[in-house]
């Protein structure tokens, strides 16, 4: 999840403009959290049921079989790791030059507008800032679950006490006061008329914005809000489960839900349609006169005045992505440690260091792994020609609707305690197999949400069938040593 953060509400402009001119952001993230409430509950229901690390890994094999829980938790392994690696990049590639350019306005330092302009075109760059990224964030999960907590807390209150000030910047601005400040910020040197007449001028009209367009963007929506799950990952490790999950996963949807949809519903009554489709044609041609990335962020000397509260709006935006490593790196390590606890990976990676209390052997092979998938990311194509995360999620949340569904049924011996007994759970699990239906079809035929031919699909496919086979490995392995691990994984596991 991007989160009800200056970079979530940002990032959904970013993927949402190039890929449907003619959208309504807000409009299309309100409908995505709709098809995602359902799974949220989903999710804290089987959270409170069987609070074990791994999570859905843990549900889907408890409930339905070993082999798909682990041939799904596995790909939601890789594709994490994957996105650890590659979203990482945006942090050198978009957040850190937009961040330096915004407090070059700032400041009037031309010297940091140039740093900015020209950070993002070596590839040296690009790999040492991903790298420095995903190690922090790593770092800080490896602490003990009180200083990790006490650094999350800290960065997450900057995070979001700048998030309030940038919704509070952009909502009390006026699409002629956005334009005045704008042309402020840059000596008169860029305006909005300017820019909109050059996109018109080079082949780039404004799209009206319309229903169907804004459908089409829907699939954004969903993924915006993809993150309120990372808590339930370490559902083991919380002592008053239910509250913890119930704000983790239910009041952590809704903040989000709350935060993001106002963030960008207030950026576009400012900024207006035809500047934010003027701004992203521009870019994508390469005739964007700031030279970075048109992210909110970049525009916040043009809508607040204070250089103090600006540069603390562009300090919140340039720390997200540690923030969001540290977590996604969490949920990662611990979809290692269920699976090795399980001995379907060597039991090593499920020791927990006994000074730290933190599973270090499967945070040092998360790193390992998202080291090889950061060299890919920068210095080949494949992870953007061929991973599509929309589908192997869609895939799993889909698995997971089915296991809700037949779970009161099949599974009676985990329901004791079951909020909503036979109803609630199955019920839910219907709306998700449908809602998650739908964004595997987006996934599948919409390439905004990631590539769509046939190499993404073997992709996808060799993903989930080399989960079948290191389980197949591994059953046999221990089958000749007279232990069935099929039947081991029948059982919730202790914490």
């Amino acid at each position: 999840m991007t989160g009800p953060t200056i970079f979530g509400i940002s990032s959904q402009f970013g993927y949402v403009a190039p890929a449907n001119p003619g959208a309504d952001f807000g409009l299309s993230a309100a409908i995505g959290l709709v098809f995602m409430i359902p799974l949220g509950i989903v999710y804290y229901l089987f959270s409170i049921q069987m609070p074990r690390s791994g999570g859905d890994y843990i549900w889907l094999g408890r409930t339905l079989n070993p082999i798909l829980g682990f041939v799904g938790g596995w790909a939601m392994f890789l594709s994490f790791i994957m996105l650890l690696a590659s979203a990482s990049v945006t942090e050198p590639g978009v957040v850190m030059p937009d961040v330096a350019v915004a407090l070059g306005y700032v400041w009037n330092n031309p010297g940091l507008i140039s740093w900015g302009q020209s950070l993002a075109s070596s590839n040296t760059n690009l790999f040492l800032g991903t790298l420095f990224t995903v190690l922090v964030g790593l770092i800080i999960g490896s602490c003990t679950p009180k200083i990790y907590s006490k650094i999350m807390l800290f960065l997450a209150a900057i995070i979001f006490i700048a998030t309030f000030i940038f919704i509070g910047a952009y909502g009390a601005a006026t699409p002629s006061s956005f334009a005045a400040g704008l042309s402020a910020m840059t000596n008169g040197n860029v305006t909005v008329s300017g820019l909109v007449s050059q996109a018109a001028a080079a082949g780039m009209p404004y799209a009206p914005v319309t229903m169907g367009a804004t459908f089409l963007a829907v699939p954004f929506g969903v993924l915006l809000f993809n993150g309120f799950n990372y808590s339930v990952y370490i559902s083991g490790e919380v002592r008053n489960v239910k509250h913890g999950m119930f704000w983790g996963v239910l009041v952590a949807l809704m903040i989000c839900g709350l935060l993001d949809i106002t963030g960008l519903y207030l950026i576009e009554g400012a900024m207006g349609f035809p500047f934010i489709q003027a701004v992203w044609n521009l870019f994508g041609a390469g005739k964007f006169p700031l030279g970075v990335s048109p992210w909110a962020p970049l525009f916040i000397p043009a809508v607040v005045a204070n250089p103090y509260l600006a540069s603390f709006v562009e300090i919140g935006f340039l720390l997200f992505n540690f923030w969001w490593a540290a977590g996604l790196g969490i949920c990662v390590s611990r979809y290692v440690f269920a699976f090795s606890f399980d001995r379907v990976l060597p039991t090593v990676f499920a020791d927990v260091n006994d000074r730290l209390h933190v599973p270090l052997k499967a945070m040092g092979l998360t790193m390992v792994v998202a080291v090889i998938f950061i060299i890919l990311s920068i210095y080949t194509s494949y992870i953007g020609e061929l991973l599509n995360v929309t589908v192997i999620w869609a895939i799993v949340w889909i698995l997971v609707g089915i296991a809700g569904i037949v779970l009161p049924f099949w599974r009676k011996q985990f329901t004791s305690g079951l909020p909503g007994g036979k109803i609630v759970l199955p019920l839910f699990g219907v709306l998700t197999l449908a809602g998650m239906g739908m964004t595997f079809y987006w996934g599948c035929t919409n390439s905004g949400l990631g590539p769509t031919g046939p190499g993404s699909f073997e992709f996808i496919l060799a993903i989930f069938l080399s989960g079948l086979l290191i389980y197949l490995a591994r059953y046999f392995y221990f089958k000749g040593k007279g232990l069935d691990i099929i039947k081991g994984q029948m059982e919730i596991p202790p914490e």
